[in-house]
């Protein structure tokens, strides 16, 4: 017969030994933790103030800068018009599905940036830019310049062309045929 698990006292004596063993390899914990905390606060108060009379600063957070599409005479002032193609304004636009709308249409001088640029209004605000960067130039921020903040497309089919639609339905995959197109 059996004794029940309270009377076998080799349980008992090893759950002791356990914790002596136990007792004897784990470090000892810190005295004073309170006293090591506020010293360390401490140390940290005193940089801080250091710090501030240093500089003798207010500290001010810089304002994130908003970044708006620019309008049409905004983009017209600030870019050079190709004067090669002309611009058709109030230009008949085919689209998917048999819709058409009037939008102006405008093809932008090449630069050292960027070449084949053309820039799409509806009522005065940017329905949509394409370009194709020069080498090396930072397709977004090629975009920021126009105050545009989407991900560009790369275009499939086009030598490198990059396109950002703020109206949809601009997005080159939906036009069917551009005014110049229709002349």
């Amino acid at each position: 017969m059996e004794k029940p698990w309270y009377k076998r006292w080799q349980v008992w004596l090893g759950v002791i030994v356990a914790l002596g063993l136990l007792g004897a390899i784990l470090p000892e914990p810190p005295e004073n933790k309170k006293v090591v905390d506020s010293q360390a606060k401490e140390e940290v108060v005193k940089d801080a103030s250091k710090e501030k009379t240093q500089t003798n600063t207010p500290e001010t957070k810089p304002e994130p800068v908003e970044i708006k599409p620019l309008t049409k005479d905004e983009v017209l002032s600030k870019f050079e018009v190709d004067s090669d193609i002309k611009p058709y304004i109030d230009g008949q636009f085919t689209f998917d599905g048999n819709r058409s709308d009037t939008a102006d249409y405008y093809a932008l001088a090449d630069t050292d940036k960027y070449r084949n640029a053309s820039v799409i209004f509806k009522d005065g605000q940017i329905a949509k830019v394409k370009l194709i960067p020069a080498e090396n130039q930072d397709v977004g921020k090629l975009f920021e310049e126009f105050g545009i903040t989407d991900e560009p497309r790369k275009l499939s089919g086009y030598a490198g062309a990059y396109e950002v639609a703020l109206i949809p339905m601009y997005w080159s995959q939906n036009i069917e045929r551009y005014p110049f197109e229709l002349d």
